[in-house]
């Protein structure tokens, strides 16, 4: 630029930017006004204090080493003993809710639920972000809470505890309303002058039966639906992780409370069978959510058909993976070691089978060999933490079935490169651990393909091409969720759809429930029914129909042709039979036709 452009530039550029600032400045004033009307109308987030139980501190040692760890105890068969799975120490013991104090405790959420009908969208909003706070601010405590009473590690809290209750209370508070508003409908011809929406209101006292490998979560996971779809809640938890339910249910009963709201909303119970079979019985339940296996899912539902009360079942999956020789194995392989590792395998959506196909298959043996020999066994908040990747398993008792399944694989033919036993842990000779396990070449006819295993064992098993792998994908009842790795987006998305699941990802595994806006479920002995998403709001409410007049001087009439008691009954037949003619036929010149012999009967 030469000296004059130089000397014309300077006063333009100042010229422009005297134009500009204001500018500039009205759409930042005006972008901030427009915010804090959006805000104007929102109920913040209280915040409150909760202690942790000291039990849940790293290094506690203040219980005995029980020589045979169980929640059953002699004697006393409404006790439940707790003890952290890691290590088999004693965390204490806790009395089962009898049947007394279920009712009292469901008449109690009853009376309570009146009131909570009545709130408003953005109230219940704040008891979710009170919620929500008090989580993001004491994820570390949470997560000590969780690791001791279900011997997970911390990174499968944060990860399946923290993170997906989170996921769940940020999409309910965001979009819950939406899901939730009435439904406006089309009313067709007939009723034009008719307005015709779905009312979704709230059930009343719902029951949540949840499992045990997520205690947090799936405890509370339930009672965010159940409160923003206006309903009253009573969970039963588990009595594998009855130690860790009070410490939740004061969390929630606090949000509400300090929101101004009854803490009654909300019922923690636990016990064994005999307790769960009495919630799924009782005739002051409204709705059941079970999450389990489907032994027991058929006998809450056997329960639950004495009052007909509706029922969601999540009852476990056989997960798969197809694994096709494109796929990218450096994204591939480590997701699939995260779905067979996290939690100790003791997930509903976690891979149980890994179908490869021939190209890669001998590859990819080798490289889990490699990896789940070197996952390390401990207990987090007592071991250093560096050393340990995988924790314990929840049940005593899983040990036979575990090493069963194994034994029947390799005696048809299957190959165990590692692991394939319950595993001493040198430093907690009475925590239940499992080995991490790796089968080889397994195939449909054994029973570990059709058996939920729910425990840290690979399964891989070679397949030809699409077909092949849909056919031994589908020698499993389960059907829940599903995952397809390939490079080739078309091949993937198009075996995803046709697999018999209710959930399939691309190239991830299990990510679907981080995705709240969708539903969770499957088909198959998976269950029926969903949560999560608009369907899992919807399903805790009652789906009213209704219709109003669109103008208050058009009703609807009824002609004296057939207006009871029917003067000529054939002649109010033929009038009914123009009526269809005239709304419903093929062409306008049909509809003419019956128009003109309506208004000849009716002379």
């Amino acid at each position: 630029m030469d000296a004059l452009g130089t000397l014309l530039a300077v006063p333009l550029q100042a010229s422009c930017a005297a134009l500009l600032l204001p500018a500039a400045v009205a759409v930042v004033a005006g972008g901030a006004v427009l915010w804090a009307l959006l805000r104007a109308g929102r109920l913040r987030a209280i915040p409150f204090e909760l202690r942790a139980p000291a039990e849940s501190a790293p290094g506690w040692a203040g219980g005995p080493i029980l020589d045979e760890p169980g929640i059953a105890v002699a004697g006393a068969p409404g006790v439940i003993q707790c003890y952290d799975p890691a290590t088999g120490r004693s965390l204490g013991r806790v009395r089962a809710t009898t049947a007394a104090e279920l009712d009292e405790r469901l008449r109690r959420a009853r009376a309570a639920q009146a009131a909570w009908a009545q709130t408003t969208f953005e109230q219940r909003r704040q008891v979710l972000r009170t919620l929500l706070a008090f989580v993001l601010a004491h994820q570390r405590e949470i997560c000590h809470v969780a690791c001791r009473d279900s011997g997970k590690t911390l990174v499968d809290a944060t990860l399946g505890e923290v993170l997906t209750t989170a996921a769940k209370l940020q999409w309910t508070i965001a979009h819950g309303e939406r899901a939730l508003r009435d439904d406006e409908r089309a009313p067709g011809f007939m009723m034009a002058y008719k307005r015709a929406r779905v009312v979704y209101q709230p059930r009343g006292v719902v029951a949540a039966l949840v499992s045990w490998n997520y205690p947090f979560h799936n405890t509370v996971g339930p009672v965010i639906s159940a409160l923003f779809a206006g309903n009253a809640i009573v969970v039963k938890a588990s009595e594998h992780v009855a130690w860790s339910m009070p410490y939740w249910e004061q969390m929630v009963r606090r949000a509400l409370n300090v929101c101004g709201h009854d803490p009654d909303l909300v019922h923690f119970v636990t016990g064994f069978a005999d307790v769960g079979k009495a919630v799924a019985a009782s005739p002051l339940v409204d709705h059941i959510t079970f999450i389990g296996s489907p032994e027991v899912g058929r006998l809450v539902m056997r329960a639950a058909s004495e009052n007909l009360t509706p029922v969601t079942l999540e009852l476990g999956g056989k997960d798969c993976a197809i694994v096709f020789a494109d796929a990218d194995l450096g994204q591939c392989v480590p997701v699939l070691m995260r779905s067979v590792v996290q939690n100790a395998s003791q997930n509903c959506i976690g891979i149980e089978r890994i179908l490869v196909q021939a190209p890669i298959y001998d590859r990819v043996v080798d490289e889990m060999a490699r990896r789940m020999g070197q996952v390390r066994l401990g207990a987090v908040l007592d071991d250093p933490p560096n050393e340990v990747d995988c924790g314990a398993m929840v049940l005593p008792g899983c040990f036979d079935r575990l090493e069963a399944l194994v034994a029947d694989a390799v005696a048809k033919g299957a190959r165990c490169l590692v692991g394939g036993r319950r595993h001493v842990h040198p430093r907690h000779p009475r925590g239940q651990y499992f080995a991490p396990t790796l089968l080889a070449d397994v195939t449909p006819d054994m029973d570990i393909t059709r058996c939920e295993t729910f425990g840290p064992i690979m399964v891989l098993m070679r397949f030809a091409d699409e077909q092949d792998a849909l056919r031994q994908v589908h020698a499993s009842p389960y059907g829940l969720g599903s995952s397809v790795f390939s490079s080739d987006r078309a091949r993937a998305r198009r075996v995803a759809l046709r697999l018999r699941t209710g959930m399939a990802n691309v190239n991830d595994f299990g990510v679907n429930y981080i995705c709240q806006a969708l539903p969770f479920g499957g088909v198959g002995i998976s269950g029926f029914g969903r949560f999560a998403g608009p369907e899992g709001l919807r399903a805790l409410c009652v789906e009213k129909a209704f219709t109003e007049d669109r103008f208050p001087f058009v009703k609807t009439p009824i002609p004296p042709i057939v207006d009871y008691p029917i003067q000529d009954t054939e002649k109010g037949y033929q009038f009914t039979q123009q009526i269809v003619a005239f709304a419903y036929g093929e062409s306008w010149w049909q509809s003419i036709k019956a128009g003109l012999r309506l208004a000849k009967l009716s002379i």
